[in-house]
């Protein structure tokens, strides 16, 4: 005779399907736990940086690494029937490199700092969505790997501090270089040039208080002229000093103006004209003209020192470069006081 007992059938309880549902309640149940982890690490990561306690991170590390595996395998268990190990350990090694990677090159600061909260979400997100190859379907395993792709490109791409930094100094230095040439352009204040038959402005350089133009003639002769701007009345010695030149000996003494310097009200001198320095105290304005040889000649065309009577000629024929030829010459390289000095060709 057979028993109840006997002739029951005990069928095995059927193990839930994995399904795109159940697969994504583990995924998006792992992002707050990996949150919650990186949350925990990154308040290891202060403790051991400012106690100089660097066992406690690499504990917590450990620790943390383990923990969140074995939840993404409780979560799989509860919610598709298989512990998805591989997976949880798979995931969690992701989100270690990731915040290794972030914490070292600076691009993820401590979440427990509140810092890069965003990015810290983007990549526990990421890392968490890795299950999808292990959970399936077959979408979610598609998802899963380029949610790899994603996160490789989201740490390449997120600049460092460095980079951030420099990026910053760029921007500084642009607004300022806009705003010095903006207010350099306005302010008019431009080189002297002369427009004396037969001679060429050859080279000019502005610097916004101190500018200074090279001229030659058709024949070679050359001088520098400097004008300064918003100047204060120069000491009644100090105009030699800016028009002396070699073998030019202060020969009276320190309190008085060498031979060779004559000075006529604002004006003042070499004696045998190859220099002259005036100074208008209306306009606040000064300038320096002096003849140039040899070497400093040769360096922009010519080939001898202007003559006294080439220096008269051109001071009377000096006058600022107008705008549209500052704007044009002058303006792409004008850096105030560092500014280049510039070929003129034409002008």
């Amino acid at each position: 005779m057979v028993s109840p007992i006997d002739s029951a059938v005990v069928e095995p309880r059927p193990a839930p399907r994995t399904t795109a549902g159940r697969s994504l309640a583990v995924i998006g149940l792992t992002i707050p736990l990996m949150l919650l982890i990186d949350y925990a690490v990154s308040y290891a990561t202060v403790v051991a940086l400012v106690g100089g306690l660097p066992f406690v991170l690499i504990a917590a590390v450990l620790i943390a690494f383990a923990v969140l595996a074995a939840g993404i395998a409780v979560l799989g268990t509860a919610f598709t029937g298989r512990p998805a190990i591989l997976g949880g350990v798979v995931a969690a090694g992701v989100l270690t490199c990731a915040g290794a990677f972030g914490l070292l090159s600076g691009i993820l600061g401590p979440l427990a700092l509140q810092t890069d909260a965003l990015l810290h979400v983007a990549v526990c997100t990421l890392a968490a969505l890795t299950l999808g190859l292990f959970l399936g379907p077959m979408p979610l395993r598609l998802v899963g790997a380029v949610s790899v792709v994603v996160l490789v490109a989201v740490l390449a791409l997120v600049p460092t501090p460095t980079e951030t930094a420099a990026v910053d100094r760029a921007n500084a230095e642009s607004d300022r270089l806009a705003e010095v040439k903006t207010s350099w352009i306005e302010s008019g204040n431009f080189p002297l040039v002369t427009d004396l038959p037969g001679w060429s402005n050859v080279e000019v350089r502005a610097t916004g208080t101190d500018a200074a133009t090279w001229v030659r003639s058709d024949t070679g002769s050359v001088a520098r002229i400097i004008i300064q701007w918003n100047a204060v009345d120069p000491d009644p010695l100090a105009p030699c000093n800016f028009i002396g030149g070699p073998g030019l000996e202060w020969d009276q003494g320190s309190e008085h103006l060498p031979s060779w310097c004559v000075r006529t009200g604002n004006r003042w001198s070499r004696s045998d004209g190859s220099a002259v320095y005036t100074h208008d105290a209306g306009t606040g304005t000064t300038m320096w003209i002096m003849a140039f040889g040899g070497y400093d000649a040769e360096r922009v065309g010519g080939s001898t020192a202007a003559t006294a009577e080439d220096i008269a000629a051109l001071i009377a024929s000096l006058h600022p470069m107008s705008r549209d030829d500052a704007e044009h010459y002058l303006l792409p390289t004008f850096d105030g006081i560092d500014s280049p000095e510039v070929q003129t060709p034409g002008l």
